[in-house]
């Protein structure tokens, strides 16, 4: 943490001081005043005793624990930018999918029809343009149905609320209100890109979220301490079970076009991103509905990140196996290496393993290589909104949610299987000049990089 802080101290037009009671910080007080040589070195050097001691402690006091006591600095669930006026943007991504014969739309459009399969994706979000008072700031909602069609609803700023800094995570857009407990929607068409009339209500049962500590900052690990970052991922819950309903319609006056379908036995599954801007380039792929380990999930999500070192950019990674309620991560941190990475028209081919044993005194170890295979063929895509040159909302990123994944989890040592299945309705993302990742990698040989974020 320290060590981030003074690189942010030295990346400062005016030199900043640090401040701390720790005897740590006392040492870094004076880090601005430093020869810029000596400043880079030092703080490179505290920044990894300050990774290793992150990625090594097992930390006995619970996440809940430290809520309640106040001690959290970082709450990935929560409202992050209230301080921000602007040149930001914050989104919650909730993704559901259902198998049930109900999930069948009659008079919506033909094509979400799927042998009785379902899945949609719902954010809500808040973005900031780039003055404060910038007529592009607003809050959003936008859904996607089965990876085919998007509709953007658009309110004001003054229609978004959330909770408060001591109080459970909840955002409110308008009527539609959004929690860990569960969604409530009212979303229809205003002067805005959407089309569809989607009211409901959909509670969670058993969410899996990545755990945050007082150095990991969950699926961002000790990474996340870096100042400066564009932007920032959180994994809310990694699986868990719907129960509810959602109608949808296309005309507000009427009832004769509206299709009721149960949710009931769906899963879900809850991630978020805020920031600057997204990275110029990323990889992302996500499945919780294997067809022979229900509850499992797959996360990965691989970027070119700058940072606040003479402008040097490098590839990062953060990727996680949930698997029988224990959390499998392949990060740096983690001792995460890639074997190998490929993207194709036709399929995203990685495979990686981690090395580190996790928790020494019950000797369990994470000697884990997975492979992973995108099935890119004749899988529908939408065009998705995402932020544009800190001045607009813009649709520019096409998502899947209809690929398929094969995943194959072993360990690397005896060759023992833990997972050998696949999985249906992922997402999938990628965007940019993903060459570049592929070149760059780490462990993959060969590779221009020897650092990953």
């Amino acid at each position: 943490y320290y060590g981030w802080r003074w690189l942010d101290c030295l990346s400062s037009p005016e030199p900043r001081p640090l401040t701390s009671s720790a005897f740590i910080g006392s040492a870094l007080l004076h880090a601005c005043s430093m020869p810029l040589p000596i400043s880079l070195l030092a703080a490179a050097l505290v920044a990894s005793i300050g990774v290793l001691f992150a990625s090594t402690q097992h930390h006995h006091i619970t996440e809940d624990k430290l809520r309640q006591s106040g001690l959290l600095f970082f709450q990935p669930d929560k409202f992050q930018g209230a301080k921000k006026k602007h040149r930001y943007f914050e989104g919650w991504y909730y993704k559901f999918v259902t198998s049930n014969d109900n999930a069948v739309l009659l008079g919506i459009d033909s094509n979400l029809s799927s042998n009785g399969d379902f899945s949609m994706a719902v954010v809500p979000g808040i973005f900031l343009g780039n003055a404060t008072n910038s007529p592009e700031s607003h809050a959003f909602v936008f859904v996607t149905l089965n990876g085919q069609r998007q509709h953007y609803y658009r309110f004001s700023l003054d229609e978004f609320s959330y909770a408060n800094a001591h109080d459970e995570y909840y955002i409110q857009i308008g009527d539609n209100r959004f929690s860990h407990r569960g969604v409530s929607l009212n979303l229809y068409p205003r002067e805005d890109d959407a089309s569809l009339i989607l009211r409901g209500n959909l509670t969670f049962y058993n969410t899996s979220s990545w755990p945050v500590s007082l150095f990991h900052l969950g699926a961002m690990g000790p990474v996340g301490w870096m100042p400066g970052l564009e932007c920032t991922h959180g994994v809310l819950s990694f699986d868990h079970e719907i129960r509810g309903y959602l109608t949808f319609s296309t005309t507000k006056s009427s009832d004769i076009d509206s299709q009721t379908i149960s949710m009931d036995q769906g899963r879900g599954y809850t991630e978020k991103d805020y920031g600057r801007s997204f990275p110029s380039t990323w990889v992302w792929i996500q499945t919780n509905s294997f067809r022979k380990n229900p509850g499992t999930s797959l996360f990965v999500s691989i970027a070119r990140i700058p940072t606040p070192l003479f402008g040097w950019e490098f590839p990062g990674f953060t990727a996680a196996i949930w698997h029988k309620g224990m959390l499998i991560p392949f990060a740096t941190w983690s001792g995460a290496k890639f074997e190998e990475l490929r993207v194709s028209e036709d399929e995203v081919y990685i495979v990686m393993r981690s090395s580190r044993r996790i928790n020494r005194r019950k000797k369990i170890d994470s000697n884990y290589r997975v492979e992973i295979t995108v099935d890119r063929r004749n899988v529908p895509e939408v065009l998705l909104y995402a932020p544009v040159n800190f001045t607009r909302m813009e649709p520019f990123v096409w998502e899947a949610l209809r690929a398929t994944v094969h995943l194959r989890l072993t360990n690397y040592h005896s060759g023992e299987v833990y997972v050998d299945d696949v999985g249906d309705y992922a997402g999938l993302e990628v965007h940019g000049n993903v060459q570049w990742l592929v070149d760059n990698v780490c462990g993959k040989m060969p590779s221009s990089r020897i650092i990953c974020l």
